[in-house]
């Protein structure tokens, strides 16, 4: 009888840390479907991940990837993701911005190589033989305003030389 009791309560522990790590998950991540700024071809995302830190590295090829880890900072994502064909083998396209800013950011206006205190990268990731990568954009500008009701708008427009883009510019508000 004690060795089901154990079991019991092993089980019940194990199911109670999972379900409070989900729920500490869902607080971080914030994700947002939007339509309005994305090609009518795919699907695009925004996300703010709070209590995180952008780190942009390089391979062994001298590749920027970005990494993204639990720090403190706020880490802003947006993403469009192009709707694939099934049947269409290597033919997934997606675009990713990234910005790392301070979480008691209340109102920011970055522009052109100032984009650079904020990490700010652009992920083009496709099967394009020498054009998916990722660059740090310095062509561009990132505006984050505070209302007075508290609502923020995340507003970026930027351009790439390096590469293609579909994304230019998208606006938020939360």
């Amino acid at each position: 009888m004690n060795l089901r009791c154990l079991f019991l309560v092993a089980i019940s522990s194990v199911l109670l840390a999972c379900q409070s790590q989900r729920g500490l998950n869902a607080q971080n991540e914030k994700k947002e479907t939007l339509s309005a700024f994305c090609p009518e071809d795919g699907n695009c995302t925004f996300e703010i991940l709070i209590n995180s830190s952008l780190n942009i590295l390089t391979d062994g090829i001298d590749q920027l990837y970005p990494q993204v880890k639990k720090g403190n900072k706020t880490v802003l994502k947006f993403e469009y993701k192009r709707s694939v064909d099934p049947r269409i083998a290597d033919g997934g396209y997606t675009e990713i911005v990234y910005a790392e800013i301070d979480p008691k950011t209340k109102d920011l206006n970055l522009s052109d190589e100032q984009l650079t205190t904020a990490n700010v990268v652009f992920g083009r990731l496709c099967f394009c033989k020498g054009q998916a990568a990722y660059f740090r954009i310095d062509q561009g500008s990132l505006l984050i305003s505070t209302a007075k009701d508290r609502s923020k708008t995340y507003a970026f427009t930027f351009t790439i030389d390096k590469v293609p883009q579909r994304l230019t510019s998208f606006s938020v508000t939360r």
